[in-house]
């Protein structure tokens, strides 16, 4: 792996990175238990509203970390925009699942809004870590990893949909489903 050259912040940002990660990985068992468990019962839906809860605060820890990683980035006409565009994603994201967990938006608003959100999240990470790859001391493996997880969410999430809005069998439709979370899920476990 090539050395890593410390930019002030790296600590604190570690910090949450490692904080979203493990907020994610129970997001990702949460959303998992609530399809295996309540979905086929009909609810209650008590690990989908954990997973809500592990969205927004997964979005609000995220943050710093999508602004660190920005100071890495060589300059360009588009990290400005970019960085701002995916750090108020994160925000919407966070109150979309903030408000659904308290009743006050319904599911299917607060869908959109969540998949939106990870949708610009996925593509931040993919360009991100796609200009990461030619900055001179930033760990190359590092910067696939970044490309893999955008990547993934980006393939995943359609599928995901593709597999909610087919016709036909129950079966097929969760084949494909599951297909789009696997890789989806893949991205956010990495």
């Amino acid at each position: 792996m090539d050395s890593f050259v410390e930019v002030p912040g790296d600590k604190t940002a570690s910090v949450f990175a490692y904080s979203a990660a493990a907020v994610s990985v129970a997001g990702v068992l949460t959303l998992g238990a609530m399809f295996a468990i309540e979905v086929p019962k009909g609810g209650p839906f008590v690990f989908g509203t954990i997973n809500d809860a592990t969205g927004a605060v997964f979005n609000i820890l995220v943050v710093p970390v999508i602004l660190q990683v920005h100071k890495r980035l060589p300059e360009s006409r588009w990290n400005g925009p970019l960085k701002w565009i995916t750090v108020g994603a994160c925000a919407a994201g966070a109150a979309s699942s903030a408000l659904l967990v308290f009743k006050v938006l319904d599911f299917t608003p607060s869908t959109v809004v969540s998949v939106a959100a990870i949708t610009v999240q996925a593509a931040w990470f993919l360009v991100a870590n796609n200009r990461l790859r030619s900055v001179d001391r930033y760990p190359r493996e590092l910067a696939q990893l970044g490309r893999f997880i955008g990547g993934a969410l980006l393939v995943g999430l359609p599928v995901a949909g593709l597999g909610y809005l087919i016709p036909g069998p129950e079966w097929l439709k969760y084949a494909v489903m599951g297909a789009g979370f696997v890789a989806g899920s893949a991205s956010w476990v990495a």
